[in-house]
């Protein structure tokens, strides 16, 4: 009489293969659990995972095993309590950041230990909503969600934002057009030598696939790692999203896709700036030109190209949110890692 295992593998007309494909996958015939009317039930048992994401805690114990908290100002906890006291002038007396919300994805230690040991990493930025979100709040991006909650209040303490009406910006778009049209993107969602050959074909083949900017959400807790210097030097070392130490050709957009370079979003600059601003009456990136890894599309407009990458600076007139060409490079830009 055939075997269970027999039978499994002649139903499935499969044999060798399927086999293979059982071992491949930690599987075994032997964890067939059932068998109805001569058919059998497969309780495949999950692949083995890269990792389950650590905790705030295990993140600490990590980053201490390794000797890298000290390269973090203050270290971890300090600077995470003093974001805590930055988020309650805006939220309200009562909140908190719950660091048990917070998550690290083992994939990226590479990156984080690259990045701190070679000095383009000290800061732990908590990217940080409320609970609960308003009717009019849910239907933000969360750019524009960061604008209206934290950085337009800081305007009573001398916060100055650059064309924050009329359309003055070289797309024609106003900002808050831009912030509602911004896409927070990643270098694999490109194909890296399309978007060398042909920048704005590519950016518009992503635009498209992503389709609108998500609107933010409510209760989320993101910790990411980037600096806290008012202006990135220009010989900053850049580590990529694999931990790789890379030199983006120019400093585009374009080159720095190609490397695997992920720069802050539209969100996460905003956050940054108001937090420098809070702590010292101090703008980000005074002296130099930002790249954010937000995408725009503005055919509507009339303008050629018909899309752009975002970008930020500083002048005497405030702070300025923008976009710019993918291609462009310029001794001013500069790259502000987010790993």
């Amino acid at each position: 009489m055939p075997s269970v295992s027999q039978k499994l593998f002649t139903s499935l007309g499969q044999g060798h293969e399927f086999e293979m494909a059982m071992i491949k996958q930690g599987v075994t015939p032997d964890k067939i659990q059932g068998y109805i009317a001569g058919k059998f039930l497969i309780s495949f048992y999950p692949a083995p995972q890269r990792g389950k994401p650590l905790t705030f805690k295990q993140l600490l114990a990590w980053l201490k095993k390794n000797g890298l908290e000290g390269r973090l100002s203050g270290g971890l906890e300090a600077q995470i309590a003093e974001q805590e006291k930055f988020y309650k002038r805006f939220y309200g007396k009562d909140f908190y950041i719950r660091v048990e919300g917070i998550s690290v994805d083992p994939g990226r230690l590479p990156a984080i230990k690259a990045g701190l040991e070679n000095g383009c990493l000290n800061y732990s930025l908590v990217k940080v909503t409320p609970d609960f979100l308003t009717g009019a709040q849910a239907q933000m991006t969360e750019a524009e969600f960061f604008f209206e909650m934290l950085m337009k209040p800081l305007k009573k303490e001398g916060f100055k934002i650059w064309a924050e009406s009329g359309t003055d910006r070289w797309t024609n778009l106003t900002l808050l057009e831009l912030l509602q049209r911004g896409i927070p993107v990643e270098p694999e969602d490109f194909d890296a030598e399309a978007f060398k050959k042909d920048w704005m074909s590519e950016l518009g083949r992503v635009i498209a696939e992503k389709g609108p900017a998500p609107k933010v959400q409510a209760g989320v807790v993101e910790l990411i790692f980037t600096s806290d210097m008012v202006d990135i030097p220009r010989n900053q070392k850049i580590v990529n999203k694999v931990g790789e130490i890379v030199e983006p050709d120019g400093r585009s957009y374009v080159s720095a896709v190609a490397k695997k370079v992920r720069v802050c979003s539209r969100a996460e600059e905003i956050v940054l700036a108001c937090q420098l601003f809070a702590r010292g009456k101090t703008y980000l990136a005074h002296n130099t030109r930002e790249l954010r890894r937000d995408v725009v599309w503005h055919k509507d407009k009339g303008v050629n190209p018909p899309c752009s990458v975002a970008c930020a600076y500083s002048v005497d007139r405030g702070f300025f949110l923008c976009s710019d060409f993918a291609d462009w490079s310029s001794v001013l830009y500069r790259l502000r890692l987010a790993l």
